[in-house]
């Protein structure tokens, strides 16, 4: 049986006014309140005992805030608020927009009723209740570990007790004649273009008066007055105490709502009567949604969904949030190219819904119901997930939803629920939101296909599916339905061994989610889908621990880009230019690019056009419709363009840089590193004590033949290489799903065990030193052949045969330098022509191991100040010790600009790191690939190389020394 402990409390929602007869109409009870974490005695006495209890922020959650609640208690808030003198003969409601998750209300001593359910908005009609002009007192107990808490996993999924008034609450006053349930709808013409502004409401007649006037205003987004026939009445009550209304005023040629085009008109509503009047204000958008065939249409076009899972989440707050994070995340989102947001697991603050509105982000709402009949939460193996008791709570909790959110233009979709099991429960909330709201269509996240959570979830418009794989858009392409992938590309979170030690596999992860996102887009029958996920849920707790599933956000708790925003945005762009490379053309005719327009409703003449190339610059205007590919001609006047760069860049109609792109002209020189190779005409060789001697004219190689490595390397006397060759072979590694995160994760970063010399031998040939090294290890065993030239470098050539089974992730040679060499360069070949310069992917770059900027990260719940780039931890910092793949080159210097160089052909990666207090040492990779977190490891099969026992390891490094 399945029961609640307290009423579920939803009510009608009166409508806030802008203004009216009653002033003030607010009276805001955020701010200071007292909290007792261990109340016990009965709620109605507390009175003024409670100014004794500790003192807590309100909005917050008690955990963050140091308190712990026993659970299946009550943590008791208590605080005093005057009442406003004018507020006599009103009705006064009690507006709480998220209780977490049961709440019981007492004013004055009297109870003001009950709620049950986390992250819903309700209000309480408190009128009887509060002394005008007088000290007041509200005291409210809120139960945490609840069953709405259970229906949620809100504590199991935050890995800490959720508990708290978690969004603003405040008191507001209406006349006693005043409007309640406001429905704003806009359908347009089958031709889309003009539009009727339907509004309803519910009339509250508490001062029994006889008539009340109600004019209905409409103001263009430019500020301008639409002029609407019948938008005035006279309601005559004739007794009663509610009275239904409506309006239904056509409008010609609105300007529509789209995530790209975010009109919003004003909507003024006017009631007057002799209890007194009030003018309700509110942003509303004209638009159109339809679900035909397996295709979602906006205002007659097909979109396509490019989105985010957002929590609400701060690593010192907690799932309580303000209203400056909320615009941060809502333009950080914009700014990404992102069109689209799934409020995973519950409803988010209306604040941050508005930011959707006047932004142009689509917008799934989901309740706040998540695992219900799932695996991952373990209730329902003794619990019936079929059990019908429940289904009042789910309905109230959607009605609840809808009341509060319907008349924002950005709310595409509902969502019933989070990955849970479909039943009959969800059947019978299917047809409800039918009937409740047939201006949008509904999903419900299962598995639309499969055989894992998939219960035959048929009758929802939207099908859904978390993680398909890459063959998820092949099987949407022909989907009977829309086919959602309500969660996908799940960024790197459970590998956490290969994340702290390489953030290169992050930068790794835009390579696996360019192939996923492209495959989707080109999927008719693909709606979309949801980037698992928005933000890094981790949470730093008052007693020292860090909890939470982790950092699986492309951007992090404190609101900064980490490598996988880039490559969100660049996936996402709403405009691609084909080209990475042109040829130089004739005289007088322009560089020609294929350019492909993405948007849904934005012609390329809406955006502006920039361009670059040495020290010219220019704008560019073109049509392209829609969907559609053309060619951009951009004429330079330059005659001499053979090997620069040319940079376009493309600002969207809302100022937004959706596309930047580097394209080589000609031959681009891409070895043409900043230093100056050291060089000789000969070299000599000279053993003594088993120590080679390589030199030539400013350089020195030291080989030891007793160990078959490199001693060390000099130029003008100054060591630049301290030692090497050592085989490193690092398996893929991953975690499973769980609430792990933490500050202590070891390294994975360990070079071959085990290893034994068995041969060196060593000969010199004109300008030429040969060294070959006979050698095996726990884990495999060939040669390295060492070749010295008169060039000043070394090609050290390898080929081992594997003793084990693996699945490699990186295998190759290291290499170190001394510590003094801490200057890191490198040019390489990118997933994308243009980077911005704090991404550690970028072409070509600088890094240092620390440096001022550096951020220990195991500083406990210290607020960064700079880039993500510059979290470090003992290796160095993210961009010094990342993964580069596909290198031209990359060097380690001195001060002085003497050092060493890994010379390639654009195949092989480098990983710098430091290795202790007297060296920095780096990883030359034969092979590389991205990481494998259990989630997203299938994206990269087609290029994964699994090791069986008599593999081949092969390669060749090339060190070039240099000097400034």
């Amino acid at each position: 049986m399945f029961l609640l402990i307290a009423p579920l409390g939803y009510g009608q929602l009166a409508v806030v006014p802008r203004n009216s007869s009653v002033s003030p109409v607010k009276v805001d009870l955020n701010g200071r309140w007292n909290f007792n974490d261990s109340f016990s005695g009965n709620l109605a006495e507390v009175g003024n005992r409670a100014k004794r209890w500790p003192q807590i922020e309100v909005p917050g959650e008690w955990s963050m805030q140091g308190f712990q609640v026993e659970p299946g208690k009550a943590g008791v808030y208590s605080r005093s608020f005057e009442a406003p003198k004018a507020w006599k003969n009103c009705r006064i409601f009690l507006r709480c927009d998220a209780v977490f998750s049961q709440a019981d209300i007492v004013i004055n001593g009297k109870e003001a009723g009950s709620h049950v359910g986390p992250m819903v908005a309700f209000e309480k009609e408190i009128s009887s209740l509060i002394k005008p002009g007088k000290e007041n007192r509200v005291t409210m107990a809120v139960t945490a570990e609840t069953m709405a808490d259970t229906l949620m996993s809100g504590t199991q999924y935050a890995a800490h007790q959720l508990g708290g008034i978690l969004r603003k609450i405040y008191l507001y006053a209406v006349p006693e004649t005043y409007l309640a349930d406001l429905v704003v709808e806009t359908p347009l013409d089958n031709q889309y273009n003009h539009a009727l502004l339907n509004v309803s409401a519910n009339l509250k007649n508490a001062a029994s008066v006889d008539q009340a006037d109600i004019t209905v205003r409409l103001f263009s987004p430019s500020g301008d007055q639409v002029q609407l026939a019948d938008s005035r009445k006279t309601v005559q009550f004739d007794g009663a105490k509610e009275q239904a209304i409506q309006f239904s005023c056509s409008v010609n040629s609105p300007k529509k709502w789209d995530a790209e085009h975010p009109n919003l008109y004003r909507l003024e509503i006017e009631l007057s009567s002799s209890a007194g009047v009030e003018t309700i204000v509110r942003k509303i958008g004209f638009r159109h949604i339809e679900v035909v065939g397996n295709q979602l249409f906006v205002n007659g076009v097909a979109i396509k969904l490019k989105g985010v899972n957002r929590h609400e989440v701060h690593p010192l707050r907690g799932r309580s949030l303000t209203s400056e994070l909320w615009k941060q995340d809502a333009e950080l989102f914009k700014r990404g190219n992102v069109n689209y947001i799934r409020t995973s697991h519950y409803p988010p603050s209306e604040e941050f819904i508005a930011l959707c509105d006047s932004l142009g982000l689509y917008v799934e709402l989901e309740n706040p119901v998540s695992w219900v009949g799932h695996h991952a939460n373990e209730h329902w193996k003794t619990h019936d997930a079929k059990d019908s008791d429940m289904y009042p709570y789910f309905e109230s909790i959607a009605r609840a939803d809808i009341a509060f959110f319907r008349n924002h233009p950005s709310i595409l979709i509902w969502s019933m629920a989070n990955e849970s099991m479909w039943t009959d429960n969800w059947s019978r909330l299917a047809d409800f939101y039918a009937e409740e709201d047939p201006t949008r269509p509904a999903t419900f996240h299962d598995q639309a296909y499969g055989g894992f959570n998939n219960y035959g979830s048929k009758k929802m418009p939207i099908a859904n599916i978390h993680y398909p794989g890459t063959g998820g858009p092949r099987v949407a392409e022909d989907f009977e339905r829309p086919l959602l992938f309500g969660e996908y590309a799940h960024l790197n979170t459970y590998n956490r061994e290969e994340i702290v030690t390489d953030p290169g596999v992050r930068d790794a992860w835009g390579r696996g989610f360019r192939k996923m996102w492209e495959g989707m887009y080109k999927s008719r029958g693909c709606l979309g889908g949801a980037i698992w996920s928005g933000i890094d849920d981790v949470f730093y707790l008052p007693d020292g621990r860090a909890v939470g599933y982790g950092e699986w956000g492309p951007i992090d708790g404190w609101r900064r880009e980490k490598p996988e925003y880039y490559h969100m945005k660049k996936s996402y762009s709403p405009v691609k230019i084909h080209n990475q490379q042109v040829d130089v053309p004739e005289a007088g005719q322009p560089v020609r690019l294929q350019i492909e327009n993405r948007f849904n409703f934005t012609n390329l003449s809406e955006c502006k056009i920039y361009w670059e190339v040495g020290t010219e610059q220019g704008t560019v205007d073109m049509v392209l419709q829609p969907q559609k590919t053309g060619i951009l001609n951009i004429y330079t006047g330059n005659s001499n363009l053979d090997g620069k760069i040319l940079t376009v860049r493309i600002v969207s109609p809302q100022g937004i840089e959706v596309e930047a792109c580097a394209i080589e002209i000609g031959n681009v020189k891409r070895d043409d590193f900043p230093f100056q190779k050291v060089q000789t005409t000969q070299i000599s060789a000279s053993e003594s004590n088993e120590q080679l001697t390589i030199a030539g004219q400013g350089f020195e190689w030291l080989f030891d033949l007793s160990k078959g490595d490199l001693n060390g390397a000099w130029v003008d006397d100054n060591k630049v290489l301290a030692g090497g060759a050592e085989l490193m072979m690092l398996e893929l590694r991953t975690g499973s799903c769980n609430t792990e995160h933490s500050l202590e994760i070891p390294l994975h970063n360990s070079i071959c065990t085990a290893r034994e010399v068995n041969e060196v031998t060593w000969k010199q040939t004109q300008d030429t030193v040969l060294v070959s090294v006979q050698l095996s290890y726990a884990e495999a065993e060939g040669v390295i052949n060492y070749s010295f030239t008169a060039n000043g470098d070394v090609h050290v050539d390898y080929q081992m045969k594997s003793k084990v089974k693996m699945n490699p992730r990186q295998w190759g040679l290291v290499f170190s330098a001394p510590a003094t060499s801490a200057n890191l360069q490198w040019y390489r070949k990118g997933l994308w022509s243009w980077y911005p310069e704090n991404h550690i992917g970028r072409t070509n770059g600088k890094a240092v191991p620390f440096g001022e900027k550096a951020f220990r990260v195991e500083s406990f719940g210290q607020v960064p100040e700079n880039d993500w780039r510059y979290d470090a931890i003992l290796l160095g910092t993210n961009d010094f010790r990342a993964t580069r793949e596909n290198i031209y080159w990359a060097a380690l210097s001195n001060a002085g600009g003497d050092g060493i160089t890994v010379v390639a052909d654009g195949k092989q990666a480098f990983r710098s790191f430091v290795d202790g207090a007297d060296k920095i040492s780096f990883l030359v990779a034969g092979y590389s690939t991205g990481g494998g977190d259990l989630f997203f490891s299938g994206h990269y099969n087609d290029e994964r190389i699994p090791l069986e026992k008599g593999s081949i390891l092969h390669s060749t490094v090339k060190l070039q020394l240099i000097k400034k």
